[in-house]
């Protein structure tokens, strides 16, 4: 484990970090909603490399 130096304290987060609102944000509630969105985002271009995907099948399945 690295060591910053300074040891956990009850005003830590539960993972040992910071408390969330410490990031600059302000609140913990908008570092949670960042990380959602971006969990959605990463959802939403994998569902659009599958369309890609299935739509190029589709379309080359004539030539086959």
């Amino acid at each position: 484990m690295v060591s910053d130096g300074r040891e956990a304290s009850e005003a830590d987060g539960p993972d040992g970090r910071e408390p969330a609102g410490d990031d600059g944000t302000g609140s913990p509630i908008v570092d949670r909603w960042l990380a959602l969105d971006r969990g959605w985002q990463a959802l939403a271009l994998g569902l659009g490399i599958v369309a890609v995907h299935v739509a190029i099948g589709v379309a080359a399945a004539p030539f086959r």
